[in-house]
């Protein structure tokens, strides 16, 4: 039995399936009978692209029908943003703009077909377009090259965004094109039929991104009416996409809502389907879709009932339910079996879930790299709970500073339980309930991290995690499933860098505010418990301010040395050092006093090392009387107090918004105890 018996989950290495076993749902059969909603819209999974292969080829079958596809490529996409970039950061205007670049690349690529025809270019009057046919390129070239080029030729770097966009139609000689596109055609009596697909590779869910795909949407509209029809272009959009151009397109109503299709599967069409590739894939006698069903789905399996079993453990697309049955009879396989039966399902269904959950952990690891540890505090849970009830499960994550450091330190920049609520709906692990729809409304664009949450909001961690982490829901229904989009754009982690950025930059600010002195001694003692549990988070543990609160010996700051790195396995071996003493003080002068202070607390677990934190600018010590005191205290006591100034522990703190090098503090501060032991104290040793 091959690795994938029902087809491969990706339209362009299925097409034996979609050849042979292709099942024509109502959607389709609607397509191939009009050409009012020439908008496809369907989520990740629904067949946008096994139904763009099969119309194509439909309409190529067809005489007198030209079919063109387009089907750009991520790079492709992505080098078309400068370009359209010239056309400003307003939406309206990027999308006026790129309609019309559109509009031309279509116009261009009909022209080099038809000019390229035995028959129909004997219609082609190229005497008025000639220059515009000769300089667009080959058919080899991608269409996102051409219009690079050609709008690089036009666009005059000199003039406003607004010049640029009214000059364009001119520029492009659009009106004259389209005369002549539509000349020809009716001469030749032919059709051309449009397919653009995969215009999500390469998009960004901001301004620009969203624009150049409404341009081709607005472009494929306007080019049906133009032409008469001899000319028909089909968009396939995923609905994260129409969802953000819904929002930004104040036109859309009137333009777009009335010319969108939007792709439904239901139990039904799903199970013939299925039923249809299994009668391909085994070569089935059957013609029964029930008969086909029970003959490779046996027990709790057999009929109708049995195939919603397995189908309640999907989102009701033809990708889940593909995946889940390929890797069920990879089982039934392994155990020499030709059926499937219900556990096969269930630990497919249980794997997926699990590879999903991983995958998610694996997308976002270095800008969150807490997000396993808060995933799996929702293990055993409800799938459907009140924030209020959430916060327990989080806040046992959040008190927590014995992760490795990475985690730690993420963990600690959280300010509060909701503040990972919003981080866990940024990436699309949990849903919010929507009262107005009364649905579950997932992140589907990346850029609402900063979502309210009450105490009595409802959350919904997404299905497709409820079988790796044990919830406690075993299915999910057809209405239910269509309501949940599970889109991740690249942007998420774009906006998740900037929110660790702002978290830290919050604290850089609340330094600036802090006065120096007696004033702002509690609030600069604050900081710095908050900025050493940050910076050193998976090194030293239980960070806390005042320990021995009914001693006249107060400890500032104490904290527990986990030796976890170089620095802190030599405070430990070299000065006996297990808890850790940072003294804060709010201003720069140092006198006897605190060092005489600090030596009165060194002795058992505190060993012979301490830090005091001060608002000195950098870490050297005065010479005089500051350096007198350290080195007294070292050679006739064997005690090390080091001097940190807080724009040590600022700078290193600036330096976690891009953490690239874990290692810089421990290295810094290895180099200032050489500084202390080579320079500060001299070696007496006769």
């Amino acid at each position: 039995m091959k690795g994938n018996v029902l087809g491969d989950i990706r339209a362009e290495q299925d097409r034996i399936m979609l050849d042979t076993a292709f099942w024509e749902s109502a959607d389709y059969k609607s397509l191939l009978e009009s050409y009012d909603r020439p908008i496809i819209v369907g989520r990740r999974g629904t067949g946008k692209s096994a139904l763009a292969y099969r119309l194509s080829k439909h309409w190529g079958s067809k005489p007198k029908t030209l079919v063109l596809s387009i089907s750009p490529e991520e790079e492709q996409v992505i080098g078309l943003r400068d370009i359209f970039e010239q056309f400003g950061d307003k939406y309206l205007h990027i999308k006026a703009g790129t309609k019309m670049a559109w509009r031309y690349a279509i116009y261009m690529e009909i022209l080099v077909e038809l000019g390229g025809h035995y028959k129909y270019k004997n219609n082609l009057d190229l005497s008025q377009v000639r220059e515009h046919y000769t300089s667009w390129g080959s058919r080899r070239q991608s269409i996102s090259t051409k219009i690079r080029r050609k709008l690089k030729s036009v666009l005059n770097e000199s003039d406003s965004p607004q010049s640029r966009i009214a000059d364009l139609s001119d520029n492009l000689e659009l009106d004259l094109i389209e005369e002549v596109l539509l000349e020809a055609l009716e001469k030749s009596n032919a059709q051309c039929v449009v397919f653009a697909d995969r215009l999500d590779e390469g998009y960004s869910p901001d301004n620009l991104g969203v624009g150049i795909i409404d341009g081709f949407i607005q472009a494929a509209i306007d080019i049906k009416f133009r032409l008469k029809e001899r000319v028909v272009a089909f968009a396939f959009v995923r609905d994260n996409i129409y969802r953000a151009i819904s929002k930004l397109d104040p036109d859309f109503t009137r333009n777009i809502e009335g010319q969108t299709l939007r792709l439904h599967w239901d139990e039904y069409n799903l199970f013939n389907l299925v039923c249809f590739r299994l009668k391909s894939a085994f070569t089935c006698e059957h013609e029964n879709s029930v008969r086909i069903w029970n003959q490779y789905a046996v027990k709790e399996l057999k009929g109708r009932e049995g195939f919603r079993l397995a189908l309640r453990l999907t989102l009701y697309r033809p990708r889940d339910i593909l995946v889940l049955l390929n890797e069920a009879f990879l089982k039934a396989n392994s155990n020499d079996r030709e059926q499937i039966i219900l556990d096969d399902i269930e630990y497919t269904a249980k794997t997926i879930s699990i590879n999903r959950l991983n995958d998610l952990h694996k997308e976002y690891e270095y800008i969150f790299p807490s997000i396993e540890e808060f995933t799996k505090s929702f293990y055993g849970r409800e799938s459907e709970m009140a924030v209020k009830d959430t916060q327990p499960l989080i806040e046992s994550v959040l008190n927590q500073d014995r992760f490795e450091r990475n985690k730690q330190q993420d963990i600690f920049l959280f300010s509060d339980s909701r503040q990972v609520l919003q981080r866990l709906y940024s990436v699309g692990f949990i849903g919010v309930h929507n009262q107005q729809s009364a649905s579950f409304v997932f992140c589907h664009d990346g850029k609402d991290p900063d979502k309210e949450f009450s105490g009595e909001t409802r959350i919904l961690v997404h299905p497709c995690y409820w079988l790796a982490l044990a919830i406690g829901k075993s299915g999910i229904n057809l209405e239910e499933a269509e309501e949940i989009n599970d889109e991740y754009e690249i942007e998420v982690t774009s906006e998740s860098k900037e929110i660790r950025s702002k978290r830290i930059e919050v604290l850089i600010q609340d330094l600036s505010e802090i006065k120096e002195g007696k004033e702002g001694a509690y609030d600069f003692e604050t900081w710095c418990v908050n900025v050493i549990k940050i910076l050193f988070a998976g090194t030293l543990c239980n960070v806390e301010a005042h320990p021995n609160k009914n001693s006249l010996q107060q400890r500032d700051i104490v904290a527990t040395n986990l030796e976890e790195s170089r620095f802190w396995k030599r405070i430990l071996n070299d000065y006996k050092t297990r808890q850790i003493i940072f003294e804060i003080k709010n201003y720069k002068d140092l006198s006897a006093t605190e060092y005489r202070q600090l030596h009165s607390y060194l002795c058992h677990d505190y060993g012979s090392f301490a830090f005091i934190v001060t608002r000195a600018i950098n870490n050297n010590l005065e010479k005089g009387k500051e350096l007198n005191w350290a080195r007294e205290l070292y050679s006739e006591h064997k005690k090390f107090v080091v001097v940190l100034s807080y724009k040590f522990l600022e700078k290193h703190l600036k330096k976690l918004r891009n953490p690239q090098k874990h290692d810089a503090l421990d290295k810094e501060l290895n180099s200032l105890l050489d500084t202390y032991v080579r320079r500060y104290f001299p070696n007496k040793c006769k």
